[in-house]
């Protein structure tokens, strides 16, 4: 059965989204990353009205094209969604409204044009400030009701474009005009004083396009050619699952047996096999590494990959060398763009055990971590340093590099980044220790 996806907030309500269209599912205003997760798919339709600007990384254009590439059929008026679909309407986006229609004529240009402050999805994303577009609509539609002057239309409309969006109410544009007339701007409060449909261009966009899409049969959008894929895009795809990349982040830093899971896993993904035997991944690893033109020479010390081991692990045994070389391996192994295999490691660490264990590990974080926000203790004040001699003593080690390489970090960056929402937790004095598999 297709399915009508609208994104809306303080352009158009949840309940009058309803009203309009029964059966759709209503979203918060869209966010990057949302239309990637999402389950859309051939004869769906898409709606976008609202997107967040300020409060999170706005929707990409490739997200849309993809949307788009899966057969859907995607529509945008009013705010985020009639700037998006003058953007993209070559490329399959269908574009509505009276908004629409000024940014693909060029009359808008500015993005700030459709910002404004609203409350959090919790409380409805309510309008706490106005746009510039449905001040300058409603000005220019006074006007020509002959309802204030053009001078006074002039004067509001620059007090209007002086105020920032966070700050830009009726009130304070009221305020910040100078010589208005006093029946101006007697009009305008009494206008803005009724229902947003009366008066706001954006819930009136918004509430034309939902009308006509009720009227509409879904149908199938035609299907355009798929979208070229760039690393940003390929990232968004695989750390779509949010959940699943915390779990995979949680055993990695507290997991004492991850190290071992996931040298197993990646020697899997480059061998291609499923050998239980170690020793056998590695040869067959080495093999592949070989075949591609990776190990040059069977000394580990001549080799490009030497670089990922230090000095002790070139050196040594024949079978130490073999065992070396699959280190390198393991840790340098990247996907296509050079990319981590996140959504691989996290399927491998959701099939241990220990898995639940992590789900409630990760729940404890957040909540100790909410409560220290409470207190005006945030994250991004704790120090890299702090973070990493907490994971140095975490994994008993005095080697930090090494040792986050081999738990599948990339880098000293990506283990802030990722590990950072531990590191609170790992600064208790009863961190319990955890293995993902049965001893």
């Amino acid at each position: 059965m297709n399915t009508t996806h609208v994104y809306a907030g303080p352009s158009l309500s949840a309940s009058a989204v309803r009203r309009l269209l029964p059966d759709a599912v209503v979203h918060p205003p869209v966010r990057h990353g949302d239309l990637t997760t999402s389950r859309v798919g051939t004869g769906d339709r898409v709606v976008i009205l609202d997107g967040q600007f300020f409060q999170s990384a706005s929707v990409r254009h490739k997200e849309i094209c993809e949307v788009i590439a899966r057969g859907a059929a995607v529509f945008g008026a009013a705010s985020m969604g009639a700037l998006r679909a003058a953007e993209l309407a070559g490329h399959g986006m269908t574009g509505s409204g009276v908004v629409y229609r000024l940014y693909s004529s060029g009359l808008l240009e500015r993005d700030d044009e459709v910002a404004l402050l609203h409350t959090e999805p919790d409380a409805g994303s309510r309008a706490l400030t106005v746009a510039l577009i449905s001040v300058r609509v409603l000005l220019r539609r006074l006007t020509r009701h002959r309802r204030i002057t053009p001078e006074d239309e002039a004067r509001l409309l620059a007090a209007a474009e002086r105020l920032p969006f966070t700050a830009r109410t009726w009130r304070g544009i009221l305020q910040e005009a100078e010589g208005v007339s006093r029946a101006a701007a007697d009009v305008v409060r009494k206008t803005v004083a009724g229902p947003s449909a009366s008066w706001d261009i954006k819930t009136q966009d918004a509430h034309a396009l939902l009308s006509r899409l009720a009227q509409a049969s879904p149908r199938s959008a035609p299907r355009p050619a798929p979208v070229p894929t760039t690393v940003h895009v390929e990232s968004w795809r695989r750390t779509a699952d949010v959940e699943s990349l915390s779990v995979l982040a949680a055993a990695q830093v507290y997991a004492d047996d991850y190290p071992a899971l996931h040298y197993r896993t990646v020697l899997q993904l480059i061998s291609g096999r499923r050998d239980e035997d170690i020793r056998l991944l590695e040869q067959h690893a080495a093999d592949a590494a070989r075949r591609r033109g990776l190990l040059p020479d069977a000394d580990p010390a001549a080799s490009p990959l030497a670089y990922w081991l230090s000095d002790e692990e070139t050196t040594g045994s024949r079978e130490s060398a073999a065992s070396s070389i699959a280190r390198a391996l393991v840790r340098s192994y990247r996907w296509t763009g050079g990319l981590a295999p996140l959504p691989a490691l996290a399927n491998a660490v959701r099939a241990t055990p220990g898995a639940a264990r992590l789900d409630e590990l990760v729940k404890e974080t957040d909540q100790l971590n909410a409560q220290l926000a409470e207190r005006g203790y945030v994250l991004h004040r704790i120090s890299r340093t702090a973070l990493h001699r907490r994971c140095l003593q975490r994994w008993n080690t005095t080697s930090l590099v090494p040792a986050l390489y081999d738990r599948g970090f990339t880098s000293l960056d990506d283990l802030d980044v990722r590990a950072r929402r531990f590191a609170p937790h790992l600064g208790l004095a009863d961190t319990p220790r955890l293995r993902l598999l049965k001893t």
